[in-house]
């Protein structure tokens, strides 16, 4: 038992720290992104103090990083685990699904009831979450579900 907790909690470290490093990576080499990236980053400039600015930037890749790597895959590894599933296209498919709905998830929280009203900047953030939790889960289900299968 210990020895189990101990590989999905080292999968989930790697995983997530992979995803992390995946997404800005992904958004920056993305057009559309880097763009909605650069126009908040610029009026985030102008309405903020230097000190603030760096910190506003590392919080929204924080945030990021959370929405669309961290929390995903721990809500399919919890599930997965209390259900017994080994099958790859639960941990790769619903992390990424989970991932993907994350702005919808996020619009709809903030907006009130306004789930039609969808840019195409966030279409593209949810492409490029879907590609990080698909590479989320692909990574925990190597590391955990592979990997960790005790040896007969």
């Amino acid at each position: 038992m210990l020895r189990r907790l101990l590989v999905i909690s080292f999968a989930f470290a790697i995983a997530a720290g992979a995803g992390m490093i995946f997404l800005p990576i992904a958004a920056l080499s993305d057009p559309t992104t880097r763009e909605a990236g650069s126009s908040l980053a610029i009026a985030a400039l102008f309405s903020a103090e230097p000190d603030d600015v760096a910190a506003a930037f590392g919080y929204v890749l924080w945030a990021m990083g959370i929405a669309a790597c961290a929390a995903p895959l721990a809500i399919v590894a919890l599930i997965g685990e209390a259900a017994g599933a080994r099958a790859y296209a639960w941990y790769a498919g619903a992390t990424a699904l989970l991932a993907a709905a994350a702005p919808t998830i996020l619009r709809a929280a903030r907006g009130g009831g306004r789930l039609a009203e969808a840019s195409p900047a966030e279409g593209r953030f949810a492409l490029l979450f879907f590609l990080a939790g698909a590479l989320t889960g692909t990574i925990y289900w190597l590391l955990a579900m592979r990997g960790g299968e005790p040896r007969g």
